[in-house]
């Protein structure tokens, strides 16, 4: 439609249509003074002639002008009655049809076109031509006047020629003008994914990083604890043995009784310190090392995302316990994780929903982001990937486009054969 309130600033490729229309212009005149010259051809009223022309081509390139400066549809479309108006009274008393007045209507038809949006001014190229050639018989309709007493009618040739001519003009730059915004429409996508490239590979140097970091972390945290173990169980226990082995020397073994007292005591103190040893070293084995895993590991992703790529992501975690064991938090982390990747890279999405939910023995995850969801769903090597993983803890994968808008990830993983084995009891 024509755009009556367009806000937008003038494009460097519409300044080149209304260069266009100018030159268009400027070749009408010029094609009229060498046809024309100074004796105003068949007219017996020169000066007549003459000023009628100039005039109203002054005021048919002032309407030019102004129409490419309308923001308001009222006024365009009064631009367009005069345009048409100083077109017909300036050919009213010329034989020129595909010319003079196919140059000035050329101009206005482009000027016209970059005013109205696609597909309107698709329609608009034969209504415009069938215009043309309406304004080439009203003339001859009319009947004669005194500024051109030889006028005479376009001949069918003519007619379908300049019919032929402007529409081919309209459709080419209408073409032109679809072609350029394809091209600008690509060069923005380029934009934005190469600015999704840099986001994700952000992301997952943050992700390197912080599992580098944790591994780090956790390997310091736990020669701390076998440390503090260590101190706190055998450190003890060796330095009461040693204090009664200088008892029993500090005697010289003169009493015999005292002595044999003294040396169970110490064997009973090494017995127990053995025990304990065994305890803490039992501790060491089977307990997991202090990391982030479950829930939390999941929290730890969103904020690495959200401070890499600017994308807001929301967590609800309903019902969800700290940890469901290893291989089925490694299963959802890994289907966060790709959730949260295919958001930014196809959906290009700005705001992530993600819930959690325990129903009838099943986890459930729903990711949602308001990006631009898919026109048709191809399972990459990710989703593929994902759904190998899922299958084999007998769960399932539903990808579509969300009712809303964006994009829906659905992932339900069964519970029990995990519960059955997530016992964390010490014996």
């Amino acid at each position: 439609m024509v755009e009556s309130e367009r806000s937008r600033r003038t494009t460097p490729f519409e300044r080149a249509l209304y260069g266009y229309a100018g030159f268009l212009l400027a070749l009408g005149l010029v094609e009229f003074l060498l046809t024309y010259g100074f004796n105003s051809g068949e007219s017996t009223r020169a000066f007549e002639f003459y000023r009628t022309f100039f005039v109203f081509f002054a005021f048919y390139c002032f309407c030019i002008f102004l129409l490419t400066q309308s923001r308001n549809l009222l006024a365009i479309l009064l631009l367009i009655f005069l345009s048409l108006t100083a077109l017909w009274v300036i050919g009213y008393s010329l034989n020129d049809f595909l010319t003079i007045r196919l140059s000035l209507f050329l101009a206005f038809q482009s000027v016209l076109l970059v005013c109205c949006s696609f597909p309107i001014s698709l329609i608009l190229c034969p209504i415009l031509s069938t215009t043309g050639v309406v304004l080439l018989q009203l003339p001859r309709i009319l009947g004669e006047n005194e500024l051109n007493l030889a006028l005479r009618s376009a001949e069918i040739s003519e007619l379908w020629a300049f019919f032929a001519i402007s529409l081919s003009a309209a459709l080419l730059q209408v073409g032109l003008t679809q072609y350029r915004q394809l091209y600008l429409k690509g060069q923005e996508q380029i934009v934005i994914l190469n600015t999704t490239i840099t986001k994700l590979t952000v992301f997952s140097q943050s992700l390197q990083s912080y599992a580098r970091t944790a591994e780090i972390e956790a390997a310091k945290k736990e020669r701390f604890r076998i440390s503090r173990e260590i101190h706190d169980i055998s450190g003890y226990m060796f330095t009461n043995i040693i204090a009664m082995m200088d008892a029993i020397v500090s005697t010289g073994c003169r009493n015999s009784e005292k002595t044999s007292e003294m040396c169970s005591a110490a064997r009973s103190q090494a017995q127990e310190g053995l025990t304990e040893t065994r305890k803490a070293l039992h501790l060491l084995r089977t307990n997991e090392q202090d990391r982030e895993t479950g829930i939390k590991a999941i929290y730890k992703i969103k904020k690495i995302f959200e401070g890499t790529t600017g994308v807001t992501v929301d967590i609800e975690a309903g019902n969800l316990p700290a940890s469901f064991g290893d291989e089925i938090d490694l299963v959802l982390y890994r289907v966060v994780q790709e959730g949260l990747t295919n958001a930014l890279r196809h959906g290009h999405a700005t705001q992530v929903r993600m819930l959690f939910w325990i129903i009838r023995d099943q986890v459930q995850v729903i990711i949602l982001d308001n990006g631009s969801g898919a026109k048709k769903i191809v399972k990459g090597i990710g989703l593929a990937g994902m759904e190998e993983r899922i299958s084999k803890l007998g769960g399932t994968v539903h990808a579509e486009n969300a009712p809303e808008g964006g994009f829906q990830l659905t992932v339900t993983i069964p519970l029990q054969k995990e519960h059955t084995h997530d016992s964390n009891s010490v014996g």
